[in-house]
């Protein structure tokens, strides 16, 4: 289920990239757009913890701050990094996360990782690689400075991921979720300090600040933070690959592109690696003797 939940959530969430970009474009900037959007989202989150009273818990602030702070980190690279590249382009380099998240489990982290979680993660960046085809052609030094923001974005997120797996089942998800997306938020307003303030005012961007705001920040991190409760952070690294097929198809959608084939096959590799980390992790849990949640060569609590 928790699985279902995180791909659910990854293929709405591509859908976004097309969305942000126009807003750039049409010429509001990245600080302002970031401001609206989690200021709206933690508004939301803060009404919520006032209902419930919830207290907050030992060390809440610290694994929360740690984590607003990487969300903040990746967006806003992100966001910054889409004004100067292409929505493509800032796909794959995001996808790019599937491989630092098991490099961080191992390296920084002294966790072991699997063969079925390595071989799931290279098919799918193999995948990411032939959907979007980022590094053909010419690129100029500006579509580059994007591509290596983006770069850094990456690193953010997977640390991201390896955090939340870590740190959401110690506290209450509500107020996990609200110190996360506030420190988000004020990360936020620090980029309105050392940029053009800059808004265009419109249906299409109070639209997308209200779908990115509500359903992409206060409903998507309710469900990450749940979700990763009951997997790995390697396989939500892996799910979460399949965010720049869901952009494809909603940029066909919306503007008629047209996928090729080299893309269609990029995209069922992806779905090949997920299928050859859920499937060979279970098969080899199971000769290890340990149930699915129990620690094996394949997870990374």
């Amino acid at each position: 289920m928790a699985d279902l939940a995180l791909l659910a959530l990854t293929l709405v969430w591509g859908t976004t990239f097309t969305l942000v970009k126009r807003v750039l474009d049409a010429g509001t900037s990245p600080g302002v757009f970031l401001s609206l959007r989690f200021g709206l989202a933690t508004a939301v989150l803060l009404a919520i913890w006032l209902v419930r009273r919830r207290r907050f818990t030992s060390g809440l602030l610290r694994d929360g701050g740690l984590l607003g702070l990487a969300m903040f980190g990746g967006f806003a690279l992100q966001t910054i990094g889409l004004r100067f590249t292409t929505p493509s382009r800032s796909g794959f380099i995001t996808g790019l996360a599937v491989v630092v998240v098991p490099l961080i489990a191992k390296f920084l982290q002294g966790r072991r990782v699997g063969g079925p979680a390595w071989g799931g993660v290279t098919l799918a960046v193999v995948g990411l690689a032939m959907l979007t085809r980022p590094f053909g052609g010419d690129a100029t030094a500006v579509v580059r400075l994007g591509d290596l923001l983006t770069l850094g974005c990456a690193f953010a997120y997977a640390f991201q991921i390896v955090w939340t797996s870590e740190f959401s089942p110690r506290h209450d998800l509500v107020s996990l979720t609200f110190v996360q997306v506030g420190v988000t938020f004020l990360g936020s307003l620090l980029l309105l300090a050392v940029e053009p303030i800059r808004i265009a005012p419109s249906a299409e961007l109070a639209g997308t600040v209200a779908f990115t705001g509500l359903a992409m920040t206060v409903g998507a991190f309710f469900v990450m933070n749940w979700a990763q409760r009951h997997t790995t952070a390697v396989r939500a690294a892996i799910i979460y690959a399949l965010e720049p097929p869901a952009a494809a198809v909603f940029s066909h959608l919306v503007t008629g592109e047209v996928l090729p084939g080299l893309g269609i096959a990029g995209g069922a590799l992806i779905l090949l690696g997920i299928v050859v980390a859920e499937v060979g992790g279970a098969l080899q849990a199971r000769r290890a003797g340990v149930s699915g949640r129990d620690r094996s060569v394949d997870q990374v609590p």
